[in-house]
């Protein structure tokens, strides 16, 4: 179907299927201009903030949910120590002066980029993300970082430069090929994408799970649907091999459906520090921007293969049904905080709930 428009959607059953577009489509699509008002330049105040400081105008609407929560959430509810380095640092540390043979070769490589060749773009944005990495830390960065990330009780990195590239990293995802793509269709220009970075203590997660408060392959918003899998949630949204525990609950009726159980075939463990990115870009209405852009771990998790064989959340009925009644219990107070569906990530640890991030839900109105 190479150079075709395809049809997607997901059926009741969680698949996804796809076909070739129908003529009349092609033709509405390849009328569409998208156009999004500009977005405002930060202005440059730190670099870094604590999570009392999250505002819309510094952080992506990830960062401030988090604050958000943290204020309105049930204490059985756990969030995260969490920083942020803002919007406007990356732009900021790439106009140094140290940095001037990094950003001529930036611009020269953005000018060569052409929508109309996507292998010759691929290899371009490659090698921005690699240039994106020889950034130097401008004098002070390190120092209000870590000042900051003591006061919120998150431990400073045994290797600063591990941390340094996790960071750069984060801002060189801007450029990967599904970012970038996704901006040229939704009208979004290039110099308006801002990218933030949340840092955020990891959650040493027995189980991690992702909450959509509203059932999304049928809309009922009665129903809430989760899925769980053992250990770090990147084996979930990271889409590895397998099946995740899957389940709805009625929101009137307190029912509780299971639809799946686990049957992932590896689990990631470990980790201390998450650097999330937490672009301008990903809760605008009607954009599904979220997913677009790459979080990191420090240390990197370890891989494990699974054993179902005593596995409690396969062979405890009461254990699984208290799980999932406190996983879809926790989404229903998330969303009725930020007052909208949401899509929610989360992870069980030491017999306690904990949110990490929650996102409008795409594709819901609000009402």
């Amino acid at each position: 179907m190479k150079g075709d428009f395809a049809s997607l959607r997901v059926n009741a059953a969680g698949e996804l299927l796809f076909e070739k577009a129908s003529d009349e489509r092609e033709e509405e699509i390849r009328k569409e201009r998208p156009s999004r008002a500009r977005f405002r330049p930060p202005s440059f105040s730190s670099y870094a903030v604590a999570l009392e400081e999250f505002t819309k105008d510094i952080v992506g609407g990830k960062s401030y949910n988090i604050r958000r929560m943290k204020a309105a959430l049930p204490e059985w509810v756990n969030i995260p120590a969490s920083v942020a380095i803002p919007f406007g640092i990356f732009e900021r540390v790439l106009g140094e002066k140290d940095n001037g043979a990094v950003s001529k070769m930036c611009k020269e490589l953005i000018s060569r980029l052409d929508v109309n060749n996507a292998h010759e773009d691929e290899k371009i944005l490659e090698r921005l993300r690699n240039t994106i990495l020889d950034l130097k830390a401008p004098d002070g960065l390190s120092g209000q970082l870590r000042e900051v990330m003591a006061a919120a009780g998150l431990p400073w990195p045994e290797e600063w430069e591990r941390a340094w590239t996790c960071i750069k990293r984060v801002w060189a995802s801007k450029w990967n090929m599904r970012a970038y793509l996704s901006r040229i269709a939704a009208g979004i220009a290039h110099e308006d994408l801002y990218m933030a970075v949340l840092i955020q203590r990891v959650v040493r997660a027995d189980y991690s799970y992702v909450i959509h408060t509203v059932n999304p392959f049928t809309g009922n918003r009665d129903e809430v649907y989760g899925e769980a899998v053992l250990g770090l949630g990147e084996v979930l949204v990271g889409n590895y091999p397998g099946r995740a525990l899957g389940f709805l609950r009625g929101k009137d009726d307190k029912k509780l459906r299971l639809l799946s159980y686990p049957g992932k075939s590896f689990g990631l463990f470990g980790g201390e520090l998450a650097f999330r990115s937490d672009s301008n870009g990903e809760d605008l209405e009607g954009y599904a921007g979220a997913g677009l852009y790459d979080s990191f771990m420090l240390p990197h998790p370890r891989r494990a293969v699974l054993d179902y064989s005593d596995e409690r959340l396969v062979w405890d009925g009461e254990f699984r049904e208290r799980f999932m009644t406190g996983v879809a219990e926790a989404g229903e107070v998330v969303e009725n905080a930020l007052g909208a569906p949401q899509d929610i990530e989360g992870a069980f640890a030491d017999d306690k709930f904990h949110v990490v991030q929650a996102r409008p839900q795409v594709g819901i109105v609000n009402g």
